[in-house]
This record gives C-alpha cells, structure tokens and sequence, in this order.
C-alpha cells in the first residue's frame, strides 16, 4: 500500500503544498509510515526530470521548481522485503514515440518475472495494451487481464504521457477504503490524491471535490 498524489496546471505552480500534504498523509495517514521511498517526477511543458530516493519523504524537504505537471508517490514495501532504488515508484518508459509515467498503489500477488515487482510487471501490460488503445481503454483493459488470471488488493494507478494524467481506481473489494483516490480542483490546479487535501493541510479556493468510483477513469 502507498500513498500517491498528481498535479496539473496550465501554468508553472510551486507543487510546495501539495508535497507537504503528501509528506503528511504518509508520515501519519492511512496504514501509515509510508517510509521505503519515495520518488516524483515533474514536467515544466519543456522538459521533465525524475527523482527517487529510499529515504523516508517526510526527512525530505519540497521540490525547488516550478511545474505543470506532478507524479508523486511514497512507499509502503510489503513485510520481509528489502527496499530497492530500482524499485521505487514512479516507473518511466519510453515507447511508441512518447515517454510514459506510472505509479501504482495495491499489490498483485504471483509476480514471479525476475528482478521486478508486481508495479513494474503491470507497467510493462500497461504498455503493450497502449499500442492499440487509447489511454483509458489500456488501463481499463489491462486491469480486466490481470483480474482474470491473478490475485490482487488493487490496480489503482496514475499514468501519464508527460501532456495529460489518466487515473484508474480498480479495488478486488468494492468497500476498499484504503486504496482511495480523491479529485481536487483548485483555482487554475487539478489534483488527485490518495486521501483527501484537506485533512492534511489548510486549502483554499476549492472549486470541486470528489472520491472516484471504483473501476473509474478520469483524465486531468
């Protein structure tokens, strides 16, 4: 389980508050700490670049730059196992003439592909199922595959194309409450999270707020 939040902006914001929400709500959220990395990427519309780390995110202080676009995420490794920089959400691939982002929140059980994690196996569906699909009919369908053939807690995940953000809320439990994504518009900002903004830090301007559905698609 993690916990993961993404902006979006027509114009550069400073992503400073949205990052302190996100060190909150991992540090003393939900199943929290969330503390076996954390890692971001961000766009400016010219170029992107991506961080990881295996520190815990809330020893890290906010991101210096401004951005449009914000993929963050911070993880909660499963017992027993032993945290990998190789591991650390989120996922970048450069394919079919785009660079795609991925982050994923659950867990897929009977990953047996050597050298990586359930996330990085469903990144890798996500993908093969995006040469012939729109974004929001590969997340869909690719989320229908792995539920035919394996066990899991969730698919829930944010993809990008470094242009716009898709998100997808797919729980094996229609009750789930931990592997929530919340939508949040606030003045020229569009914004998802695992949990709710508000419940971490003071926020105005809020012009919509919403918990996405499971088996839900949205694109911002």
């Amino acid at each position: 389980m993690c916990r993961m939040l993404a902006v979006k902006s027509d114009i550069p914001i400073d992503p400073g508050i949205y990052f302190l929400a996100l060190k909150e709500m991992s540090e003393k959220g939900l199943k929290s700490p969330h503390g076996d990395g954390f890692g971001f990427l961000f766009s400016t519309g010219n170029e992107y670049g991506i961080f990881k780390s295996l520190k815990h995110i809330w020893d890290y202080a906010h991101p210096f730059m401004e951005m449009k676009l914000g993929i963050f995420h911070a993880r909660k490794a499963s017992p027993g196992y032993n945290p990998d920089l190789y591991h650390v959400h989120p996922f970048i691939s450069e394919i079919y003439a785009k660079t795609w982002v991925f982050a994923h929140n659950g867990t897929i059980h009977g990953v047996e592909s050597k050298g990586i994690i359930d996330s990085q196996y469903y990144f890798e569906r996500v993908l093969k199922n995006l040469k012939y699909n729109a974004p929001e009919d590969a997340l869909l369908k690719t989320a229908r595959e792995i539920e035919a053939e394996k066990k899991f807690s969730s698919l829930t995940c944010i993809l990008s194309n470094l242009e716009s953000i898709w998100v997808m809320r797919y729980c094996a439990d229609n009750n789930d409450k931990l592997h929530t994504l919340y939508y949040t518009e606030q003045k020229n900002v569009k914004i998802l999270s695992s949990e709710p903004l508000e419940n971490y830090i003071d926020i105005e301007g809020i012009e919509s707020f919403r918990e996405l559905n499971n088996h839900e698609v949205i694109k911002i």
